[in-house]
């Protein structure tokens, strides 16, 4: 295997072990770490001695959202937002005018999605660990795995519903957890705690915290027992029947929604105050009401969308 900047593979048998691993900055998905993490399921692809993979994260937390750092290459267009001005013209004809922010914003989310589904639809078992938080592009990762593991604590949601855009998959939420369930999550921005969240049908197991490692290795384990072939056939009859009921379609949609959403009023206003007075104060002015208002509890300090 190469050696990669952002990802850590490590292999137990014919279980390969993925660990996003940006430890400092939460694994929170910057577009380095998502190349690196496609590259090594590039890698592991060719033959059958690898017939599970597992993810999981680095550190404190599994992922807590898009890295909005604007010093980074931007993964997501939340820290992008359009002021409302277009590209400059290159010249006087009206094929010169230049694209509009929305239709280069929708470019990149729809190539958002299409690398998200491609991880959907690896032809090997994927199964993720999280812990301590997964949160809006955190969901867009586990909506690829094939199976969730949560340590007891773990606290998932998109924050980032509160005036930044949705979930680029979210399209596939409804499918997997039901429209009413995905509505409060996108309503609020709220977190729900891993009991919850395996309740509504968005994780699978809740572990203790001290035991995530171990039991998911043993379940990766007992998957990897299986042949290949059989493996690839269960996992792509059960997403075959989710692309017929839309799921695929949905997935799209997202990009259409998303890139709605970042020229809304909120949205720009939020770029405008993240540029002027950095991430955290905008963090904080978009979070303040929820913090402090009805059922304050559900909130918690969070670094990233």
């Amino acid at each position: 295997m190469k050696t990669y900047e952002n990802v850590l593979v490590d292999f137990d048998g014919p279980v390969a072990t993925i660990t996003m691993n940006r430890p400092e900055k939460l694994n929170a998905l910057s577009r380095g770490l998502m190349e690196d993490l496609q590259a090594a399921l590039v890698e592991l692809s060719p033959g059958d001695d690898i017939r599970v993979i597992r993810l999981r994260g680095a550190g404190r937390a599994f992922c807590p959202g898009y890295d909005l750092d604007p010093r980074q290459p931007r993964q997501t267009s939340y820290a992008n937002v359009p002021d409302g001005e277009e590209r400059a013209p290159r010249g006087d004809a009206l094929a010169d005018v230049g694209e509009s922010h929305i239709s280069l914003d929708r470019e990149n989310l729809r190539q958002m999605i299409e690398r998200w589904l491609w991880i959907w639809n690896f032809r090997k078992p994927i199964i993720a660990q999280t812990h301590n938080y997964c949160l809006s592009g955190g969901l867009d990762l586990i909506n690829t795995c094939d199976m969730v593991f949560a340590a007891e604590g773990t606290r998932f949601g998109h924050p980032a519903a509160r005036g930044l855009g949705i979930p680029v998959m979210v399209g596939m939420l409804p499918s997997k957890i039901g429209p009413a369930a995905t509505k409060e999550l996108l309503f609020t921005g709220d977190l729900i705690d891993a009991q919850q969240a395996k309740a509504i049908g968005l994780i699978s197991h809740v572990v203790p915290a001290d035991e995530l490692d171990a039991k998911t290795m043993e379940f990766c384990q007992r998957v990897a027992m299986m042949p290949l072939d059989g493996l690839t056939i269960h996992k792509h009859i059960t997403n075959r029947a989710m692309e017929l009921m839309g799921a695929r379609m949905a997935a799209y949609e997202g990009a259409e929604y998303d890139s709605i959403y970042h020229v809304s009023a909120a949205t720009v206003e939020f770029a405008r105050r993240s540029q002027m007075d950095g991430l955290r104060s905008a963090l904080a002015w978009r979070d303040g009401p929820f913090s402090t208002g009805p059922a304050a509890d559900h909130d918690a300090p969070r670094r990233n969308a």
